[in-house]
C-alpha cells in the first residue's frame, strides 16, 4: 500500500466536502468551483504547503489556513504562500485565518513600504463550543439525522471557546463522532476529522482517533488497501511519516517480526516518542 496515496484520498474527500459546506460555515461569499494543489514547489520555506486551497468562480484563489497559534512569522509565511501564487498563475488570491479559541485578537496587515498585505481573520471564540455540543449532543443520541451544518460544527468545536481546555474537547468530539449512528453521516465527520487533526492533534488524541475511524470507512480504506502489501510494510511506512526515516536494522528486523509484534508496534505507534523506543518489542 502506497499509503501517502491514501491519505491523499482521504484528503482529497476533505477538500471536496469543504469545500461544499464549510465555505458557508465561515460566511465566504465567494463561488467556489474546485479545489487546488496545495503544495508550493521550489519556494525556500520550512512549511510550503497550505492548508486549503480553492479555484474561485471569478478565476481567482482562495486561501484558507487554521492556526492555533499566534506568530509573527505566520502571516510573513501566508504574504510568501500568496505571493509565490500570485507569480505563478497571475490570479488574485484572498486569504481567511482561522484562528482557534486561545486567540482573540492578532496582527491581519503587514506594512512592507511598496508590499501591503492583508489577511480576513476569523476567530472561533466568537462561538459557543459547549452550547452547539449539547445541542448535537442529543441530536446523535435520538438518532436524528445531522445536517450538513451539524457535521461542520462537530468538525470544528475543539477550536470553538469552551469551558474545557482542546485536548479534552477534541476527545469528546472523537467519542460523540463515534456514536453517529447514519454511516454517512459518519463518514463525513470522520474524514473532516482526519484532516483537521493531521495537522493541530496531539498524540493522545490521535491515538483515540484511529481507535474510532478503523471503524468508518475511511478507516477501512487503509485497512484494505494494506491487506495487499503486507502489514509490516504498513508499519514501516507509518513509522517513517512519524520520525522521517527508519534505520535500516529496525526495518529488517520488522520484516521478520511475527504478526502479533507488528501489530503491538502498530497499536502503540502514537505513543513512540523516538525510533529507539522499537527495541522493546525486538527483545520479548
Amino acid at each position: 500500500m502506497d499509503y501517502n496515496k491514501v491519505e491523499d484520498t482521504i484528503m482529497k474527500k476533505a477538500m471536496e466536502y469543504f469545500k461544499d459546506h464549510a465555505i458557508k460555515f465561515f460566511g465566504i461569499e465567494e463561488k467556489i468551483i474546485a479545489p487546488a494543489v496545495t503544495e508550493l514547489k521550489n519556494i525556500e520555506i520550512k512549511t510550503n504547503q497550505m492548508d486549503y486551497l480553492f479555484y474561485t468562480e471569478d478565476g481567482g484563489y482562495l486561501h484558507f489556513e487554521f492556526q492555533t497559534t499566534n506568530k509573527k512569522d505566520d502571516l510573513s509565511r501566508f504574504l510568501y504562500y500568496d505571493t509565490s501564487l500570485y507569480c505563478k498563475d497571475k490570479k488574485k488570491v484572498k486569504t481567511v485565518v482561522i484562528y482557534s479559541a486561545d486567540i482573540e485578537n492578532t496582527d491581519t496587515y503587514i506594512d512592507g513600504g511598496s508590499v501591503k498585505y492583508s489577511v480576513e481573520a476569523f476567530y472561533m471564540n466568537s462561538l459557543n463550543g459547549d452550547e452547539r455540543f449539547d445541542y448535537l449532543k442529543e441530536k446523535i443520541i435520538n438518532g436524528t439525522p445531522l445536517t450538513d451544518e451539524d457535521i461542520v460544527n462537530l468538525t470544528f468545536i475543539p477550536l470553538m471557546k469552551t469551558k474545557e481546555d482542546k485536548n479534552t474537547r477534541i476527545m469528546k468530539c472523537i467519542e460523540l463522532a463515534d456514536k453517529i449512528k447514519i454511516k454517512e453521516d459518519k463518514n463525513k465527520c470522520t474524514t473532516l476529522l482526519y484532516a483537521l487533526f493531521d495537522k493541530f492533534g496531539d498524540e493522545v488524541s490521535k491515538k483515540k482517533f484511529m481507535e474510532v475511524i478503523s471503524m468508518t470507512e475511511v478507516g477501512k480504506m487503509i485497512f484494505e488497501d494494506g491487506k495487499a502489501e503486507g502489514k509490516a510494510e504498513v508499519l514501516i511506512k507509518l513509522l517513517i511519516k512519524k520520525f522521517k526515516s527508519v534505520p535500516q536494522q529496525y526495518i529488517d528486523k520488522i520484516k521478520v517480526s511475527p504478526e502479533v509484534v507488528v501489530e503491538e508496534i502498530a497499536t502503540d505507534i502514537f505513543e513512540l516518542e523516538k525510533i529507539q523506543d522499537l527495541e522493546k518489542y525486538f527483545t520479548l
